[in-house]
């Protein structure tokens, strides 16, 4: 029996990345549904589910592509309760990965895990520029593993914002900080043991003169377009000592294992049906690869 994928995304085209890996993980048939909203996905859940017998439904799957995270998990949520309408054994498996923030960050967070080789519980952690959606989501993942996570932006009330839809969707807490010259950014990580830098492709966020004289200990950076997010770290830095005391981890290997994770997602998609991979589980999947590898 053929894995079928139905790919949805709210955008007018599919992701030609995500279609590529679907295909490269084991997908025999992707369907790519563009332009859907919430109100589509009832229709799409029922072509699922009632198609096939209930036990071969594992060879059915949904992937939520595309790069508008916010609209991705209204159709998420719309899938779960079209499913919670339905017997229990009708479900399919979905997985949500728009923008690739959630194997991205889970990835990122699973590098700085290894590189310290220590609990994270208690430690300081600042996301630099992280009101986007992988910066978002670094943020709830240290919180979860105990950090006490600081969240910058240029402006105070969007940091404010952004914490405020963290609380309220996954129920931790993160501090917003407005860093927005060297002087306030100096001060955002003065305590920090770990910063990431999530900030558009191709601006420097951290330089080199403000990170030498802090307590930071790992430096991660998901820009991939130089100049790099941290003056220092080379994109292709795998948890290297830039410095006495201080790791750098660059963004192509943070991509190496978020393109790990990204392709055992869509294949374990096919394994069993029902399986929700939400960021918990994106993560759990990203921890589990050799970090040495």
């Amino acid at each position: 029996m053929k894995k079928i994928l139905a790919y949805v995304t709210p955008e007018k085209h599919a992701s030609l990345f995500d279609v590529i890996v679907a295909y490269d993980s084991g997908a025999d048939v992707v369907v790519p549904y563009t332009e859907i909203t919430a109100g589509d996905m009832r229709d799409i859940i029922h072509s699922c589910v009632f198609t096939r017998h209930s036990d071969d439904l594992k060879n059915t799957a949904i992937f939520i592509g595309g790069h508008d995270v916010d609209r991705g998990e209204e159709l998420l949520n719309s899938i779960l309760k079209t499913f919670s309408e339905l017997p229990s054994f009708l479900r399919v498996s979905v997985a949500i990965d728009p923008d690739g923030a959630y194997t991205t960050s889970s990835a990122c967070v699973v590098k700085i895990k290894n590189s310290l080789r220590e609990d994270l519980s208690g430690l300081n952690s600042t996301i630099l520029a992280g009101t986007g959606p992988v910066g978002q989501r670094i943020a709830v993942l240290l919180s979860r593993e105990g950090c006490n996570v600081t969240l910058t932006s240029r402006k105070l009330e969007r940091a404010e914002n952004v914490c405020e839809m963290i609380k309220r969707r996954y129920n931790v807490e993160i501090k917003p900080f407005e860093a927005k010259n060297d002087e306030t950014t100096e001060e955002a990580i003065s305590d920090s043991d770990i910063v990431v830098t999530t900030g558009p492709e191709g601006v420097q966020i951290l330089p080199r003169k403000i990170w030498s004289k802090s307590p930071v200990r790992v430096m991660a950076d998901v820009n991939a377009v130089p100049p790099y997010g941290v003056e220092g770290i080379d994109a292709r830095n795998d948890c290297k000592e830039i410095e006495k005391g201080k790791i750098g981890i660059g963004a192509l290997a943070i991509g190496r294992l978020k393109m790990k994770c990204h392709h055992e997602v869509v294949k374990r998609l096919f394994e069993e049906k029902g399986v929700v991979f939400d960021l918990e589980r994106v993560y759990e999947i990203a921890g589990g690869f050799d970090p040495t590898r």
